[in-house]
């Protein structure tokens, strides 16, 4: 965990009522000291209210979340962006080199739990799907 702050909404991703108080993360995963992934996440704490004494050292933010705090809806949106200097230095790479960005966001019903922004190097990933025909 880079960072770590509690505060009130404020026309955020995570689409919640303005003063709804959140919990910000900036986290970044590793791989081999390889850094892999830079995590930005906002955490509705009235959908979430033990994330606020979580200290996510371990499990990180995303399997926690998975294991506290059921989701009946989820969505993904996967870009391709240039590194702004601060996300490309935790990420080991040029400002403005090519990086993937998947946003996620869950629902538990109509409540917003958690949105994330996750930044990868772009020459360290590529997404690859596989289907099928029928049933």
């Amino acid at each position: 965990v880079l960072d770590r702050a509690e505060r009130p909404a404020k026309g955020d991703a995570l689409a919640v009522p303005d003063g709804t108080p959140l919990l910000a993360l900036t986290t970044r995963h590793l791989a081999d000291e390889t850094p892999m992934q830079v995590e930005e996440r906002l955490i509705n704490l009235r959908a979430a209210r033990a994330a606020a004494r979580e200290p996510f050292a371990e499990p990180p933010p995303g399997r926690w979340l998975l294991a506290h705090v059921p989701w009946t809806e989820a969505e993904h949106a996967i870009q391709a962006a240039r590194a702004q200097a601060p996300i490309a230095r935790l990420l080991g790479i040029k400002a403005g080199d090519a990086a993937l960005v998947v946003e996620r966001r869950t629902w538990n019903g109509r409540v917003p739990v958690t949105y994330a922004r996750l930044w990868h190097a772009g020459e360290r990933h590529r997404l690859v799907g596989r289907f099928s025909a029928g049933g």
